[in-house]
């Protein structure tokens, strides 16, 4: 299905401030197309998938999806007839197996219950995951999830599939896997992929990069980036691009010791995460953690803040087993000296920004007008930038960041990349698992699962 996007506007206000997300955005998308949607993070992209599933209304402009204008498509019906989408985490629901998910999801499309079961095993032989069917989504690893969330948002047969930021939490082996299974659809139905993972253009017929909420550049893979030129003439400013940054080496010998790891071991039902982990680690330290998707990376982070406990091992936070203390001591511990960032974490939507970072308002220089704004008007990536922040100020000897820049784009990504260096220099310890090199060659040890 041809989409149309003429002019488009979407406003968020708040008394007497407006923040314009999109201003003006022209783009049309040819039916059976494969687009890859980027740009810096409070580029619009979020505010444009929102308005094309129908949970927002855009303040001017017009989408067309075929002939028919989408204000005259109930939310309800364009959901269910036209459009379908995917996020970062999946859409499974933790009670039900894979082959009842899809089920439900194709039933829910007015399918009688016996066909809809028919429908769902067919499509997990099609794509290779029919030993998944009786299993539950705690049990598959990311990649495995994603792919089962893709079938059930398939199971409406929509015309159009926008996947916003699928392979953010995805290791490269489990992203090619995705991506073969959007590959599946080319030609078949109109994809529109939103997302900062350059993973993304192997499968795309085109690329536009949006910036100040509307589109600046434009290329097919592996050819040039061009300019666009909007209808009144005008052309977009190109949208920044990372710094490159330099790997760093950091001397922590001789600094005190913080967390000491022994045997740690983690499990999943019958399932083994890891096993035998055993490390020591010091204040000046960038330690990264490594491993595929489903090997147990943000299960060992929150071991390390107190937040789930092993199934074997000890781990000692200066000295002191944290599994002897209370609930409430380890929620003491991560307020005093370990600050934790979870995969996907964001503010609390309804807390304005200048309350959200207390007396550190002004380390985030750029959103200085926006300071009495509710999280709620930021982006996912801004939210991410603004968490990820408020960690970096919090002066705690300790820093756990759970893929810090998964959300974030080139731009941003490099910020965290010098907030990170500057911290480890001042004698902080940072334990992260990402999948940026620039992190992985400065780190003093690696940890792989």
């Amino acid at each position: 299905m041809k989409i149309q996007i003429r002019d488009l506007f979407y406003l968020y206000s708040k008394k007497t401030e407006t923040t314009v997300a999109l201003r003006g955005l022209n783009m049309e998308i040819e039916s059976g197309e494969c687009l890859v949607i980027n740009g810096p993070n409070g580029s619009g992209k979020s505010t444009l998938v929102k308005i094309l599933t129908g949970f927002q209304e855009a303040s001017a402009g017009q989408i067309y999806f075929g002939n028919e204008e989408i204000r005259s498509i109930t939310p309800q019906n364009l959901r269910r007839f036209y459009v379908s989408s995917i996020d970062q985490k999946g859409n499974l629901i933790a009670d039900l197996t894979i082959l009842q998910f899809i089920s439900l999801n194709r039933s829910l499309a007015d399918v009688p219950m016996k066909e809809a079961k028919v429908w769902a095993e067919q499509k997990l032989i099609q794509y290779g995951l029919e030993h998944l069917s009786e299993s539950y989504p705690s049990t598959l690893s990311l990649g495995e999830r994603q792919i089962c969330s893709l079938l059930a948002a398939l199971a409406n047969e929509p015309r159009i599939l926008i996947a916003d930021e699928p392979s953010g939490e995805l290791d490269d082996n489990s992203s090619d896997q995705l991506y073969r299974a959007l590959k599946q659809l080319a030609g078949k139905i109109t994809l529109i992929i939103v997302t900062h993972d350059l993973r993304a253009e192997k499968i795309a017929d085109r690329v536009v990069r949006l910036h100040k909420g509307r589109v600046s550049e434009t290329w097919v893979p592996g050819g040039m980036e061009t300019p666009v030129v909007d209808p009144f003439g005008w052309v977009r400013n190109p949208a920044p691009m990372r710094k490159l940054q330099r790997r760093r080496k950091f001397n922590y010998s001789g600094n005190a010791v913080l967390f000491d790891v022994e045997d740690l071991a983690s499990t999943v039902g019958i399932r083994k995460l890891f096993s035998d982990i055993t490390m020591s680690a010091n204040s000046g330290e960038l330690i990264v953690v490594q491993g595929d998707s489903g090997t147990g990376k943000s299960t060992f982070l929150r071991i390390l803040a107190g937040l789930q406990t092993p199934a074997a091992g000890t781990v000692r936070f200066q000295g002191k087993d944290i599994f002897e203390l209370s609930p409430r001591d380890r929620a003491t511990l991560r307020l005093k000296s370990v600050g934790f960032l979870n995969q996907g974490d964001g503010a609390l939507e309804r807390t304005v920004l200048r309350e959200h970072l207390e007396e550190n308002a002004e380390a985030i220089h750029d959103f200085e007008s926006r300071l009495n704004d509710p999280l709620s008007k930021f982006s996912g990536g801004e939210r991410a930038r603004i968490e990820i922040t408020k960690l970096f100020t919090s002066k705690k000897p300790v820093l756990i960041l759970d893929e810090p820049t998964s959300s974030l784009d080139e731009e941003r990504a490099g910020e965290i990349f010098s907030m990170v260096f500057n911290y480890v220099e001042m004698g902080g310890l940072v334990i992260t698992s990402t999948r940026e090199e620039v992190l992985i060659k400065s780190s003093t040890q690696k940890i792989r699962l």
